[in-house]
C-alpha cells in the first residue's frame, strides 16, 4: 500500500492511496477460496464448489467487497501510523478500479488542529467585586417582602400601583381589527407598563367597566407585527387588586427561614449578596480572559464540530419549546448562530490546551463534593447516587466541569474588591 498525506486546510486532512495490482488481486483471491468454503450451489457439495464457479456467479460482489475492506483497513492503517485522530466521518472520493491496474482512492477527513496558546501567563484580568453596601441590602429585603405581598380584591378605581386583570374586546391596528390577539393571562401591575398611554387610559376604572384607550407601540415592542404602529383598544376590566406588602416581624421571618431577628436576616442577606457579586466578578472576568487570549491566538476549528455543536443547539430549542412557540428551522438557526458556536467551540479547546499544559485536573475529594451535593439535594445516600451517575456519564461530565473550573480561576487569580462600591 502507498499513501500520500496533505493538510490543505488546519483542520482538512486528504489521504491519496495506491493499493497495488497484485496485493488487490491476491486480497480478492483469498476472498473467493472463503466463499468457495462457505457457499452451497446445487450440483455441488458444501465446501467443494469450484473457485472458477464462485467467480463467475459472484466475482463482481466479492470484487466490491474486497474494496470496501481494503479502503477501511487502508484508512484505519494510515490514521494510526501517521497519529491522524479523525473528529468526522471520512468522506471518499475519486475511487478507480480497473482490471489490471491500481486500486487508488482519497479519503477526506476533519481533524483538531494543533494549536499553541500564548500569553495565557500573563494575564492582567482579575475579577473585581463590588462591596456591598446597606442600601443593596435594603433592596434585597424589599424584594422578598414584594415576593411574599398579599393581593386583595378592591371596589375602588384603578390607581397606580394596583393589579388589573382584562381581556380585550375589540383591538384595532393601524385602522385594521386584529382578532387572533390574546388578552394576557395574568394581571398588568398600573404604573409600569413602557406604554404610558395604556396606563394612563386604564386609571379611574372600576372593575366590570369596559375601557376605550387610543395607544401606538413603542417601536422596540416584543411583537414585531405591532412595534411601532397605533392601536384602539375596547378593554373590559375584570379585577382591580392592591398589592400590600408584609411587615417584617416574626412570621415574616419564619416564612422567610426561620431567623431569629431581622438583624440575622439582613446579615444573611449580606452574605449572600457578598456571594452572588463574586460569581459575577469571576464570570465576567473569566469571559474577558478567554475573549483576550482568543483575539491574540488565532486558530481554527473543524466545520464539523461546529455543526454538530448547532445540532445540539436545535435539538435543545425543540426539546425545552414552550407550548405553541415556533422552533426556527435548523438551517436559519444555524446561520444566527454559527459565529457563536465557533466562538464555543474555541473556548472549549483552549481552555483544553491550558489545562493539559498546566497538568490541571480536579483531585477524587473534589468530585465527591459536589456528588455529595446532589445526593444532600435529592435526600439520597451518596453511595446511590454516585453510581447512578457513574452509570449514566454524568460523573464524567463533573469532573469536565470542574477542570474547566479550575483553569478558568487559574487564567483570573484572586478578586479585587472595589471599595467605593461604584
Amino acid at each position: 500500500m502507498k499513501y500520500n498525506v496533505s493538510t490543505p486546510e488546519s483542520w482538512k486532512t486528504i489521504l491519496e492511496f495506491e493499493i497495488p495490482v497484485d496485493e488487490f488481486d491476491s486480497s480478492v483471491s483469498t476472498k473467493l477460496v472463503t466463499y468457495s468454503k462457505k457457499i452451497k450451489l446445487d450440483g455441488f457439495r458444501k465446501g467443494k464448489v469450484p473457485r472458477k464457479v464462485v467467480e463467475a456467479r459472484f466475482g463482481k460482489s466479492v470484487r466490491a467487497e474486497v474494496v470496501e475492506e481494503i479502503i477501511q483497513k487502508s484508512y484505519e492503517g494510515a490514521c494510526k501510523e501517521k497519529g491522524i485522530t479523525p473528529v468526522s466521518e471520512p468522506r471518499m472520493s475519486n475511487l478507480k478500479v480497473e482490471e489490471g491496474k491500481p486500486l487508488t482512492f482519497t479519503v477526506e477527513t476533519e481533524i483538531d488542529p494543533v494549536i499553541e496558546i500564548k500569553g495565557y501567563d500573563k494575564l492582567k484580568v482579575r475579577p473585581s467585586t463590588r462591596r456591598i453596601k446597606k442600601g443593596d441590602v435594603n433592596e434585597a429585603l424589599e424584594s422578598l417582602r414584594l415576593r411574599l405581598a398579599e393581593f386583595t380584591d378592591v371596589e375602588r378605581s384603578v390607581q397606580k400601583g394596583d393589579f388589573v386583570s382584562f381581556e380585550y374586546q375589540k383591538v384595532v391596528v393601524d385602522g385594521e381589527e386584529k382578532k387572533d390577539l390574546n388578552s394576557p393571562g395574568y394581571p398588568i401591575e398600573i404604573g409600569e407598563s413602557k406604554i404610558k398611554e395604556f396606563d394612563k387610559g386604564m386609571i379611574g376604572h372600576k372593575a366590570g367597566e369596559t375601557v376605550s384607550i387610543s395607544i401606538k407601540f413603542p417601536g422596540d415592542y416584543g411583537d414585531a407585527e405591532l412595534a411601532g404602529k397605533r392601536s384602539e383598544m375596547t378593554i373590559l376590566i375584570k379585577k382591580v387588586q392592591e398589592k400590600k406588602l408584609p411587615e417584617v416581624n416574626a412570621e415574616f421571618l419564619k416564612k422567610i427561614g426561620e431567623f431569629a431577628d431581622e438583624a440575622a436576616l439582613r446579615a444573611f442577606l449580606e452574605t449572600d449578596l457578598q456571594q452572588r457579586e463574586l460569581q459575577r466578578a469571576r464570570s465576567e472576568a473569566c469571559t474577558k480572559a478567554v475573549d483576550q487570549l482568543l483575539d491574540k491566538n488565532k486558530f481554527d476549528v473543524p466545520p464539523s464540530r461546529v455543526e454538530r455543536y448547532l445540532d445540539l443547539m436545535h435539538e435543545e430549542m425543540q426539546r425545552y419549546a414552550r407550548s405553541k412557540e415556533e422552533v426556527p428551522p435548523r438551517e436559519e438557526m444555524g446561520e444566527k448562530y454559527r459565529a457563536t458556536a465557533e466562538r464555543t467551540m474555541k473556548r472549549y479547546r483552549l481552555i483544553d490546551f491550558i489545562a493539559a499544559k498546566e497538568k490541571i485536573s480536579p483531585t477524587q475529594e473534589e468530585v465527591d463534593a459536589e456528588i455529595k451535593k446532589l445526593s444532600d439535594r435529592y435526600g439520597k445516600p451518596f453511595d446511590e447516587v454516585k453510581e447512578e451517575l457513574r452509570r449514566n456519564g454524568t460523573v464524567a461530565r463533573i469532573r469536565s466541569d470542574l477542570r474547566e473550573q479550575k483553569t478558568l480561576n487559574f487564567l483570573i487569580g484572586e478578586p479585587e474588591v472595589d471599595e467605593s462600591g461604584e
